[in-house]
């Protein structure tokens, strides 16, 4: 569900928006923002996952240990 929000932002941030928006969702800064938003979202996603394997440095080779291990039983 969509939901309506008001932003306020100076006029060289409107005008890049709005010029982006032209460019790559056919004048919908709403799209374009949704779309910024959620890329970065994603990115973020990525860098806590990669942040947690590399404090877990084992766990690929354990998950495997445990996994062949059920399987022999």
């Amino acid at each position: 569900m969509k939901q309506r929000l008001s932003l306020s932002v100076d006029e060289t941030t409107a005008r890049y928006l709005a010029s982006r928006a032209r460019s790559e969702t056919n004048g919908n800064v709403s799209a374009l923002v949704d779309r910024i938003v959620r890329a970065a979202r994603l990115a973020e996603c990525v860098r806590a996952e990669a942040a947690w394997y590399a404090a877990h440095p084992d766990y690929v080779e354990t998950a495997e240990v445990e996994r062949s291990a059920a399987g022999a039983a």
